[in-house]
């Protein structure tokens, strides 16, 4: 059921959703974009350079309330969840990849049940790119410069307007019933074609090799001495960890109201990048230093999440390079890994 949509119908379709859905999308805030809650159709934008915070952090909260406790009476404990319809508008496509990748390791078991509730009640609407976000991007390399699912709706510029795809029965419900759409017709899908066809030609890799052995050549290079070179750099700020779509480590605290009876715990996001995240309560840190830390984020997002689910847990963003205050890049760190398997 694909559709089509003047540039001058997208406000009003906006407005129409914010009747029925908590729309977020992204907003200009000073020299930077951010997905935010919006308060007027017109205050969203569709062409934006890469979010500090991904669109997922909506749907994984920080200090989120996940229960709620008694302490004279443990019986009345109860799990909180707080779901709210929402929609994501205009969704990246590495993005979009992000939450297919968090869905599966959050329903794995023990389920994330608020994640998965409020996944439920979440809307993506995504935004097709047609040129590269910023050039620290490793999108195309990794296949998530494109989605080919995990959205509901997905909007694509054809010149002449938007080319919309429905993948699902909500997106049907929300775009059907929408007078500012029209049936695609051939032409339409002509246009689309060729726009794609264009836009694919702006990518290009930033890796010199194969991405599909990089999880084998790391494993190979366990001991190399990249991880102490970036190491002496890494300031352990965490800062990597809060911006990465498919970062999903969390700690949890308990906060007693003033009664000292209620009290209510919370998810609150935590990194693998700070220094105490493995220390345990005998005082033992079992990744003690910055290179042991950087070695296993890496490990995690090629090796450990590839063996577990058969894909990369990295989309190719860029906002970890973005957002290191000591200038690490994983880009640098996967070549050097590819030329050392040609030296």
């Amino acid at each position: 059921m694909d559709r089509t949509i003047k540039y001058d119908g997208v406000e009003g379709f906006i407005a129409r959703l914010m009747d029925n859905y908590d729309v977020i999308a992204p907003v200009p805030r000073e020299d930077r974009f951010v997905f935010d809650l919006l308060t007027e159709p017109s205050g969203a934008v569709m062409e934006y350079g890469t979010t500090l915070l991904p669109p997922v952090k909506w749907i994984y909260r920080n200090n989120e309330p996940l229960l709620k406790f008694d302490l004279e009476d443990i019986e009345k404990t109860k799990a909180v969840i707080d779901v709210r319809q929402q929609v994501l508008l205009f969704v990246h496509p590495c993005d979009i990849n992000a939450i297919n990748i968090m869905d599966e390791v959050l329903a794995e078991e023990p389920a994330d049940e608020n994640y998965l509730a409020i996944r439920r009640a979440t809307v993506i609407i995504g935004y097709e790119c047609l040129t590269p976000c910023r050039e620290d991007t490793l999108c195309y390399d990794k296949g998530c410069h494109y989605a080919d699912r995990g959205y509901d709706v997905i909007f694509t510029d054809i010149g002449s307007g938007f080319y919309v795809r429905v993948e699902t029965g909500r997106g049907k419900e929300i775009v059907g019933g929408d007078p500012s759409f029209r049936k695609a017709v051939y032409d339409d899908r002509i246009a689309l074609m060729l726009r794609r066809d264009e836009g694919g030609l702006r990518f290009g890799r930033a890796v010199a090799g194969e991405m599909g052995k990089l999880s084998h050549l790391l494993k190979e290079n366990y001991d190399d001495d990249i991880w102490d070179v970036k190491g002496e750099r890494c300031l352990s700020c965490g800062a990597c960890n809060i911006v990465c779509p498919t970062c999903y480590c969390f700690d949890t605290v308990d906060e007693i109201g003033s009664d000292m009876r209620e009290g209510c715990r919370y998810r609150r996001w935590d990194g693998c990048q700070l220094e105490g995240f493995c220390k345990v309560a005998s005082g033992e840190n079992f990744r003690d230093s910055a290179a042991a830390r950087i070695r296993h984020r890496v490990f995690k997002k090629e090796v450990y999440l590839k063996k577990r689910f058969g894909r990369s847990g990295c989309v190719g963003c860029g906002r970890c390079i973005d957002s290191c205050m000591a200038g690490i890049s994983i880009i640098d760190i996967f070549n050097h890994i590819m030329e050392k398997r040609h030296a």
